[in-house]
C-alpha cells in the first residue's frame, strides 16, 4: 500500500480496466493470470485516474484473451466494489485516455461482455448478496 501522503482520489464515479501491457501504475487491485486479486494502492488514494479505481488484471489482451479464473476474479472484484460504491460506472481505460491514444485493456479483452454482465447480471447478484446478509443479521434476533 502507498504511504499516507499521496493525494487523495475524491468521490468514485468509475471502475476502470486495465491490462497490464499498459504502462503506468497507480493501480488499486492487480488481477493475477491465476485469478488472485491483491491490493495495491488504498482506495482512498489517487491512483492513474481521479475520481476512480484502478483494476489492472495481468496481461496483453491486444494479442490473447484473459483466463477464466482472471474474469471470474474480476466479477467478484466488480461486485464488492459496487456494493461499497452504489453509484459507480464500469469503464476501460481508452475511454479516459487523457490525450494519450491507447487500446487498453486491450482489443481482446471481452469489454461488451462484462459491460453486459455488469448491467443485467450484477444487479441481481448484488441484491441476492445484500438480502442474504440481511436474512444472516436479522435471522439471530
Amino acid at each position: 500500500m502507498a504511504s499516507t501522503d499521496a493525494p487523495r482520489r475524491g468521490a468514485v464515479k468509475f471502475v476502470l480496466l486495465h491490462h497490464t501491457a499498459c504502462t503506468g501504475g497507480g493501480f488499486h487491485y492487480y488481477v493475477s493470470k491465476e485469478g488472485v486479486v491483491a491490493p495495491m494502492l488504498a482506495e482512498s488514494l489517487r491512483g492513474q485516474h481521479p475520481s476512480s479505481i484502478a483494476v489492472a488484471v495481468a496481461g496483453d489482451f491486444d494479442n490473447a484473451l484473459p483466463s477464466e479464473a482472471q474474469l471470474a476474479a474480476l466479477r467478484g472484484l466488480l461486485l464488492r466494489l459496487k456494493r461499497r460504491y452504489p453509484a459507480v460506472e464500469l469503464g476501460a481505460h481508452r475511454q479516459v485516455r487523457g490525450g494519450r491514444r491507447t487500446t487498453c485493456p486491450g482489443r481482446r479483452f471481452p469489454m461488451k461482455e462484462l459491460a453486459a454482465w455488469w448491467r443485467d447480471e450484477m444487479p441481481r447478484m448484488r441484491d441476492a448478496a445484500f438480502a442474504r446478509e440481511f436474512e444472516e443479521q436479522y435471522s439471530k434476533i
